[in-house]
Formats: C-alpha cells, structure tokens, sequence
C-alpha cells in the first residue's frame, strides 16, 4: 500500500513529481487542482457511479466518492451556502496558500479555524487510508508524520530554478513570478504556524529525505521516491538501531 506525501515551496518540481511517482506506482495522485476538480463534479460523479455499476470506478470517480462521503458527513457542509463552493471543506481545501483568509484571531474566527483544520485532516487521513495515494500539498507531510506506512518527501529548488519554473507554468515574466513565490511563501509560513504551530515548515526532520531538484534529474527523482517506498514497504528503509553502551 504506497502512501506518499510530497512537501515543498512553490515551483520547488513537486506538481511536476506528483503525477510521475503516482503513475509509477499505479496510485492514485491528489493535489490542490485535482480536489477542485472533484468538487465541482462530485455530484454528477457519484450519481453516475450508480448507472454504471456493470464497470469499476474510475480512479477520478473513487476520489469524487470518497470526498462526497466526506462532504455529507463534515459538519462544515452545513455551514450555509453551497457545501462545494461555500465555506465549506472543498473551497478549503482547493485554495491556494496565499488565499485563506489571514483575519485577526477572534473567538469565532478562532470556531471557523478548528473547524477548518478538522475537516482537512478528515479528507487527508481518510483517502491515506485507503492506500495507494500521493499527495501534494496541504500539510499532508506534518497531517500523516504519525502514519508509519507514509513516505515523506521534500521537495526544493533554488530560487531562481523556481522563478523559472513558475515564469513557465503561469506565463509571467520575471519579477511577477518572484513576487508570487513570494507571497505563497509567506502564505505557506503563515498556514503551517496557524495550523500547525511549526515555524518551519521545510525542516528537515520532517521527511525522510529532501531532493533538490535543482541538482537532481526528474527522472532521477521519481526513482528514488518509488525505490524508498518500496523499502519502506520491505523494511529495509528504517535506520539500523545503534545498541546502548552500558
């Protein structure tokens, strides 16, 4: 049962490793992008799951139905508005950093906060445990570091790699691609001290290992990810235990 967490800054490569080690490892791949698209058709989904029962799911209809399951029963669904684009879980979780609110705390922000975060660890937990997963983002790498059955991998690059990267991916010339790497960076410090209460979120004791992939092919990469998942599912990854000196 492969269950990988991919964690790092902004154009750091990890959308781009996401979907290769998920392919690689014939798992499913689940990032900010990839739950918007399921809470727009969650319901057309899963209602269409029951017509064609004559076939298997397809991994995209899977995921719409875990997410429903997790939708009906959350109680942020029923926080007014549309459960998919409202306040709920699904908007939550498909926002980018730098656009969860940042209000000044109050006791009902704080309300709006815990219900927040255990929606999040609700989806993140329950699709981990039903195995065969990568994910990308969300904190999944800090929600799952007491899973022994997870992989956690981080994800960097230097800056100016990252700046290319996002110059590439969101058509934006040099000094706006900067200026978004900025302020996700920041938005992502804020997220995990919020949320976590880490001050870093790219501490090493975090992961099992760090790929740098300014110096680290992708290919390379994805290799390396899928090998250490494979010795952590043979026992061969774990540290060999030093024996006390009496």
């Amino acid at each position: 049962m492969s269950i990988i967490t991919l964690g790092g800054l902004s154009g750091g490569g990890s959308r781009d490793l996401g979907p290769a080690v998920a392919q690689a490892l014939n798992a499913d791949y689940v990032d900010r992008l990839i739950l918007a698209d399921v809470a727009r058709h969650v319901g057309a989904t899963v209602e269409a799951l029951h017509q064609r029962e004559e076939r298997p799911p397809t991994r995209g209809e899977r995921l719409s139905r875990l997410l429903q399951r997790i939708l009906e029963r959350s109680a942020v669904t029923g926080a007014g508005g549309d459960p998919y684009f409202g306040p709920g879980v699904a908007a939550f979780l498909t926002e980018e950093y730098e656009d969860i609110p940042q209000a000044t705390i109050t006791r009902g922000h704080e309300l709006e906060d815990d219900t927040y975060i255990e929606a999040i660890q609700k989806v993140v937990t329950e699709m981990a445990e039903g195995g065969n997963v990568v994910f990308v983002g969300r904190g999944a790498y800090v929600i799952l570091r007491d899973m022994p059955n997870v992989l956690r991998v981080g994800i960097e690059a230097r800056l100016e790699d990252r700046i290319a990267t996002i110059m590439a991916r969101e058509r934006l010339e040099h000094d706006d691609a900067a200026r978004v790497i900025d302020e996700r960076d920041r938005a992502r410090d804020y997220y995990f001290k919020k949320f976590f209460n880490i001050d870093d979120s790219d501490d090493p004791s975090l992961f099992h290992f760090v790929i740098n992939t300014s110096d680290v092919s992708r290919d390379y990469a994805v290799d390396l990810i899928v090998a250490a998942c494979k010795a952590q599912q043979d026992g061969t990854l774990e540290p060999t235990k030093v024996g006390t000196v009496a």
